[in-house]
């Protein structure tokens, strides 16, 4: 397998793939071929163990009882099937950004990946500025740091979950957020803490002023005097004048690109955005997987476009970084 450049950012790392990528995929190669191999004979048997009991208990049972413990059983028995099959799935993953990630960081430069880090990511900024909402529980995973532009940043996935009390007395876990996590260097510190909001309509906008009530924040409404950027989004902000003036028109018109361009099928409504002192911070909810390296079922002689999905999600940094520059 050869690989086909295709964008600026994969310039030159055809020979990076040749000389170093393709030959320890080719030794992954075969793990992958063992480890599915490991997989389905747990799945065939915990199937075998599942089937075998419930046809045991309807057999020697009498009433409904037997048939309502076997389906029990199976259900646990696909849990334990599937909890398998993931966790091989997960091995292989592993290996493969092993081999691939430092690849593709060297080549690009200024650039590190961690599949599991992101503890000293600056969740609780986020979530006191309001860019994304107060949660209990978070899971983090594939870090990028790195500079681009003289511009220091840092992104990773997130799901961000809380408890909450069910209608019947229980509780159930709440996805708070879950998507792209971004903390990215501005050159001039902002004047106090700005929050930029998805503009939820009329109703919103009459509750606007418990902003201002709210002490934790501190922050009132701020009309920015833009038409179109108003009808996706909202700003608050502790000191309006001094917002409005560090936001001109051009800079809206980016934020608003941004979201656009990489909000996906959600476009400016999977945006919430924020300054404190020199730092921005973005929330850009979506679903999929970032950062996903092949499968447990997919050879690695087919992971081309894999490889060209992961410079493109590596490029979304860089294309909000340059909309920030006015690019």
């Amino acid at each position: 397998m050869e690989f086909t450049e295709r964008s600026e950012l994969e310039r030159g790392f055809a020979a990076v793939y040749r000389d170093r990528v393709r030959p320890a995929l080719a030794v992954l190669e075969e793990r992958r071929i063992a480890r599915l191999r490991k997989a389905w004979m747990w799945v065939a048997v915990v199937a075998a163990v599942t089937v075998a009991v419930v046809a045991f208990l309807i057999w020697a049972g009498t009433g409904e009882w037997p048939y309502f413990v076997g389906a029990f059983l199976a259900l646990v028995g696909g849990m334990i099937g599937y909890m398998v099959w993931q966790a091989q799935a997960m091995m292989w993953n592993e290996a493969v950004e092993g081999a691939v990630m430092p690849a593709i960081c060297e080549h690009i430069g200024d650039l590190s990946y961690d599949g599991f880090a992101g503890d000293d990511f600056p969740l609780e900024a986020l979530a006191k500025l309001g860019v994304v909402g107060s949660f209990q529980d978070s899971y983090v995973s594939d870090e990028l740091k790195g500079r681009y532009r003289d511009t220091g940043f840092e992104m990773v996935e997130a799901r961000l979950t809380r408890q909450s009390r069910s209608s019947d007395g229980g509780s159930r876990t709440k996805t708070v957020f879950r998507g792209l996590l971004f903390h990215i260097e501005v050159p001039v510190e902002a004047p106090g803490r700005i929050l930029i909001g998805r503009d939820y309509g009329a109703v919103s906008k009459k509750l606007g002023s418990l902003f201002a009530g709210d002490r934790s924040r501190g922050m009132v409404r701020v009309e920015m005097g833009h038409s179109g950027f108003e009808k996706a989004f909202e700003v608050y902000a502790g000191d309006p004048v001094a917002a409005k003036k560090f936001m001109p028109v051009a800079f809206l018109d980016s934020l608003m690109a941004i979201g656009t361009g990489e909000g996906g099928k959600r476009g400016t409504g999977s945006m919430v955005a924020g300054f404190e002192g020199r730092s921005f911070y973005l929330a850009l909810s979506r679903g999929g997987d970032f950062l996903q390296m092949g499968s447990l079922t997919t050879p690695v002689a087919d992971m081309e476009e894999d490889l060209h999905e992961i410079f493109d999600d590596i490029g979304l940094v860089r294309r909000i970084i340059d909309r920030l520059h006015g690019g």
